[in-house]
């Protein structure tokens, strides 16, 4: 980890003034914020805000990109976001039941440190008025957090993975002529942690994409190409796809239950993934 106070990220900051200004925060407040941050570079595969580590900071990514775990089962992580340039990480009350911090480990990033003391003096300085409206902002920032991840895990592999790859392309990609390349890598157990399922599902999955021409794949990274369809949240149907495979729905057989072909809570992804989570 190196200090590296010089260097200006305008992007990085560009990106938090647009994200802090949907809170609702005053403009010098943000401003006074941002003159006080520390950078700090961290090498890919380190982990930050982890125990012992940045204690009382919060965090702005400047560039590169960061994975967020969540703790889970028996000292177990699982990934359930992939963070970007000008996203705020490192929420010290994001903890389970037994008061564990979510860990984030970084490709190689630059990450602007911010004082939590000093934001919660700053708050402090405010109206009544701008703390109820930054609460109410607050409150919906998390509502249309708790609303997508309900929404995800209620859906068949195939539309979980398709809205996880369209949020990716919004946030962390770029067009070209055939498509939107995803800049970060993303690898297969990635994916399949973040929608919930095995990595061989995922794999399956993938195929099917590239098969059909919505995904292709570029050296390292993916690439959504012209076909892709951004809208209905992000998902495309399973008809461009021929032959229709049942197992990528979610569903094990004709049999299975509505519930458990619906949530895809019936397939051997899931028993896979519940298994590789309580060793």
């Amino acid at each position: 980890m190196k200090t590296n106070s010089s260097r200006q990220h305008e992007e990085g900051f560009a990106i938090l003034r647009t994200s802090l200004s949907r809170l609702n925060l005053p403009l010098d407040l943000v401003d006074e914020l941002i003159e006080r941050h520390i950078a700090v570079v961290f090498e890919k595969g380190a982990l930050a805000f982890c125990e012992g580590n940045t204690d009382g900071m919060i965090a702005c990514i400047l560039n590169g990109y960061v994975k967020v775990y969540c703790p889970v089962g028996d000292g177990n992580r699982t990934l359930v976001r992939l963070a970007g340039p000008g996203e705020i990480i490192g929420y010290s009350d994001y903890v389970d039941e037994k008061g564990r911090n979510a860990r984030l480990v970084a490709s190689k990033c630059t990450l602007a440190l911010f004082s939590r003391d000093h934001v919660i003096r700053l708050l402090a300085d405010l109206p009544s008025a701008n703390l109820i409206s930054i609460l109410a902002a607050l409150n919906t920032f998390w509502s249309e957090n708790l609303r997508f991840f309900t929404t995800l895990l209620n859906l068949p592999f195939w539309d979980r993975l398709t809205i996880v790859l369209s949020d990716l392309a919004k946030r962390a990609g770029v067009r070209d002529s055939q498509g939107i390349i995803l800049i970060p890598e993303v690898f297969h157990e990635d994916l399949a942690e973040m929608i919930g399922c095995s990595r061989p599902m995922v794999s399956r999955l993938i195929a099917q994409m590239i098969e059909s021409r919505l995904l292709a794949r570029r050296a390292k990274q993916y690439v959504l190409l012209n076909k892709w369809d951004f809208g209905d949240d992000g998902r495309n149907t399973q008809r461009q796809v021929s032959p229709l495979r049942g197992v990528s729905s979610g569903r094990v057989a004709p049999s299975a239950s509505p519930m458990g072909s619906a949530n895809g809570s019936g397939s051997n992804g899931v028993t896979a993934y519940a298994a590789r989570g309580s060793r």
